[in-house]
């Protein structure tokens, strides 16, 4: 068997195909924990500490309540072992501010993402 072999279409597509999949399978395995995080700032950009955030998962019909979380000093949230493709994120304050519902897509089920800050504000 000669190498000239390798440089034929029919070999190295299916390869190319092995080895990105294998990437992506490795990728995979090193970014499933179920850790979805983020901040929560004010109007102004400042951080909002004890804020609840929740995150809402997606059934056959609506969104509902999964689990709830509270920022810290610097207005960081975090969950841990989510198990969703899908589902959306809302921050509520004691004084009655609120976010819009974010929606929250992932590429694969438990992937560890980073969120864009939600924007609490007084709505009427």
């Amino acid at each position: 068997m000669s190498w000239r072999v390798l440089h034929h279409r029919f070999v190295v597509v299916p390869l190319a195909l092995v080895a990105l999949v294998a990437a992506w399978n490795l990728y995979i395995a090193f970014n499933d924990h179920g850790i979805l995080e983020g901040q929560v700032r004010d109007r102004a950009g400042a951080p909002v500490a004890g804020a609840t955030v929740i995150f809402f998962e997606r059934n056959a019909i609506y969104f509902q309540e999964k689990v709830r979380t509270t920022t810290d000093a610097k207005g960081d949230f975090r969950f841990t072992g989510l198990q969703h493709h899908v589902g959306q994120l809302e921050a509520v304050t004691d004084d009655g501010r609120r976010s819009d519902r974010r929606q929250v897509r992932l590429w694969f089920r438990a992937q560890d993402t980073e969120v864009a800050p939600l924007i609490v504000e007084r709505r009427s």
